[in-house]
């Protein structure tokens, strides 16, 4: 399995798909040479991790009744759990808001990776993801230092919204050259667009 970005959702895709398949191989792939600039930087550097109540209704894009099933998978208690083990306790805050007890991006940051190097994963940091492609029952992906291949792709690139991170759209490029339909962007963080 081959995951393209190493922010918060290429780590936690990461350590859970290890973890749940111990003899999978999984190969996480980053553009930056030091991986997770976009966690540093969120919750004003302190990393508003998640809120204390999540509900399909805060996501757009998807289905409610998808979205509901994840959410049941694995919600709030689950999340504020995992981050206890890999050693971030979490406080909640003014509007429900979860950051890390020291106050601090960087323990998260430093807990993903210390946990994603626990279980075996293979960063490849430093090696931009230049295409994704379909080839012979998987996926050939080409990267700035060669390339691998991998029955599974998962993309998790943040979409545009911080290109200095690495955010930059590349990952929207893969996904419609792979054949998805993408939804249009629109600014996170801020009512939709009627």
């Amino acid at each position: 399995m081959a995951i393209v970005g190493a922010g918060a959702a290429g780590l936690a895709t990461a350590i859970f798909a290890r973890r749940f398949n111990r003899a999978r191989t999984v190969v996480l792939l980053d553009g930056a040479n030091a991986p997770g600039a976009k966690i540093l930087v969120s919750g004003g550097s302190r990393c508003n991790v998640t809120n204390a109540a999540v509900g399909e209704r805060d996501f757009n894009g998807a289905a409610p009744h998808l979205v509901r099933r994840v959410l049941r998978a694995f919600g709030v208690a689950e999340t504020v759990a995992f981050f206890r083990e890999i050693g971030v306790p979490l406080h909640e805050e003014e509007h429900g808001k979860l950051f890390p007890d020291a106050n601090r991006s960087r323990v998260v940051l430093e807990a993903l990776l210390a946990e994603a190097a626990r279980c075996g994963l293979q960063l490849r940091a430093g090696q931009r993801v230049e295409r994704v492609a379909l080839a012979d029952g998987g996926f050939l992906v080409r990267t700035s230092a060669g390339e691998c291949r991998a029955r599974r792709v998962v993309l998790a690139t943040g979409g545009l919204s911080l290109p200095k991170t690495g955010s930059d759209g590349a990952g929207l490029r893969f996904a419609a050259e792979l054949g998805h339909a993408l939804e249009p962007d629109y600014p996170a963080l801020v009512p939709q667009p009627a």
